[in-house]
């Protein structure tokens, strides 16, 4: 193989990795920078939150209202006791 056509075929590797990291360092600059400007604008301009729909304390358990609290205590005891059984495995 002649020297010369590896030398171009490097120098062309070359050029293409650097094309390809100045296009990749490109746009993740573009990107950090919309990501900038979105952040300022949303602090110029907040917008309203509704109170409704914004929950300050969540109840302790999720239970529907006709299921008992002894079958779910049952059912909490049944998954621990599987999941104890299988760590042994």
């Amino acid at each position: 193989m002649d020297t010369d056509s590896v030398t171009s075929l490097l120098m062309e590797a070359a050029s293409l990795m650097l094309i390809g990291m100045l296009f990749v360092f490109s746009f993740l600059g573009l990107l950090i920078l919309g990501i900038h400007l979105i952040a300022r604008f949303c602090k110029a301009f907040p917008g309203e939150v509704d109170l409704e729909s914004v929950s300050t304390s969540r109840p302790k358990h999720s239970a529907q209202p006709g299921i008992d609290g002894n079958i779910i205590a049952a059912i909490s005891a049944a998954v621990h006791t599987h999941r104890q059984s299988n760590k042994n495995i």
